[in-house]
């Protein structure tokens, strides 16, 4: 199976291929604007395929996803109380995914697995002492996510909107709730990167769900 990872240089995306490297089985490619900056090691580089370019460049992202049987999207702004750097990214990388899987794949669409958020459209998921966080740091890119989650919707490609609690940089325990509606504080990158891998990718699970996954 052909799996094409967006947002592969770091956090969500990079934990997933390394995870989907050692699990073995899979092609990975990835879509990189700098390769040379990449921190995978240089056994894992010799089996990823690394096409080089802009996620907000549509023949780059075409040239990416060509022959992909799946796309896992991890883009996002990366949120401070300073500003959001790459803020939108996801929303501009996603509409060009699926302007290229329309123009270049119409008849055999992969399915397109994004990493967005809980929290996205609605707070009903976040818990209540955790709302304030939400709507002060993530209003930006919540609503790019809620962009690129109605575009994915409508578009008629094969799906799953994974929605995570806080993302925190905590090790890899296996252990996590997933759930439609669910609501929870926090899970790892990690857990989030083994959750896409383990039940949307290869267990072909949650097609057509936004499944929240939390502690």
């Amino acid at each position: 199976m052909r799996v094409t990872v967006l947002g592969a240089s770091r956090n969500t995306g990079k934990a997933f291929v390394e995870q989907a490297l050692e699990k073995g089985g899979l092609e990975i490619t990835i879509l990189a604007r700098t390769p040379e900056r990449l921190t995978f090691t240089s056994a894992q580089l010799a089996k990823i395929t690394v096409v080089k370019g802009d996620a907000t460049a549509k023949a780059d992202v075409a040239r990416a996803i060509e022959g992909a049987d799946m796309v896992v999207s991890s883009l996002g702004g990366a949120p401070s109380l300073t500003g959001i750097a790459d803020a939108g990214v996801e929303e501009v990388a996603t509409l060009l995914v699926l302007e290229a899987i329309k123009e270049t794949r119409a008849s055999s669409p992969p399915r397109l697995i994004m990493v967005s958020s809980t929290g996205v459209g609605t707070l009903r998921d976040v818990p209540l002492v955790m709302r304030p966080l939400y709507g002060l740091l993530l209003r930006t890119p919540h609503r790019h996510k809620a962009v690129a989650e109605a575009a994915i919707r409508a578009s008629g490609v094969p799906f799953t909107l994974v929605r995570p609690a806080l993302m925190t940089n905590g090790p890899l325990t296996r252990t996590y709730r997933a759930a439609a509606g669910a609501s929870g504080y926090t899970i790892s990158r990690n857990d989030v990167a083994h959750f896409v891998l383990e039940q949307c990718v290869l267990g072909d699970a949650w097609v057509g769900e936004a499944p929240v996954i939390a502690y």
